[in-house]
């Protein structure tokens, strides 16, 4: 198990975000367990824009690929699954993305099953990541597990060979 980091610092989070990620036979398991939220969820729809609100997002690069996939799920289940390729965004289809979400309190626990089998991975590399906002008009709180140290996730230098 990791704990995220204050993105913009490298520092401790203002909130706890435990994350832990395995791999087994082209498929990842991710686990983020997020606590002291506001649960607020900024989308009620699939490849809505999520990160609007609070979300727990996973960067995976696959066989150092130019491009990256960007998985988020919110509070609400709902899930954002794109390619990103130069900062473009491209929706794909999700059906290997499997997530389940449980909210206790103000604290939520997604899984996160994702089957890469279809891309033949032999190396990946990652990010992991938190945002956390009170509403839509409330600052954005940025946590990750390799801290990019500036205003966004998308630093693929940052990422971490699994």
């Amino acid at each position: 198990m990791s704990y995220l980091l204050n993105n913009l610092t490298g520092e401790p989070a203002k909130r706890v975000t435990e994350f832990n990620i395995s791999k087994k036979r082209g498929v990842l398991f991710v686990n983020f367990k997020s606590y002291q939220s506001s649960l607020f969820c900024s989308s009620d729809k699939d490849n809505g824009p999520l990160y609007n609100g609070c979300v727990n997002e996973i960067f995976i690069q696959i066989n150092n690929s130019d491009s990256y996939l960007e998985i988020e799920v919110a509070p609400n289940g709902k899930t954002f699954v794109a390619s990103i390729l130069n900062r473009e965004i491209t929706f794909i289809d999700n059906s290997f993305v499997k997530a389940n979400v449980v909210v206790k309190d103000d604290n939520y626990f997604v899984d996160i099953k994702i089957d890469l089998s279809k891309y033949q991975p032999k190396e990946i590399k990652y990010n992991a990541f938190r945002i956390e906002r009170k509403d839509d008009q409330g600052e954005y709180e940025l946590y990750a597990l390799s801290s990019t140290l500036c205003g966004t996730f998308h630093v693929k230098e940052k990422f971490i060979k699994l």
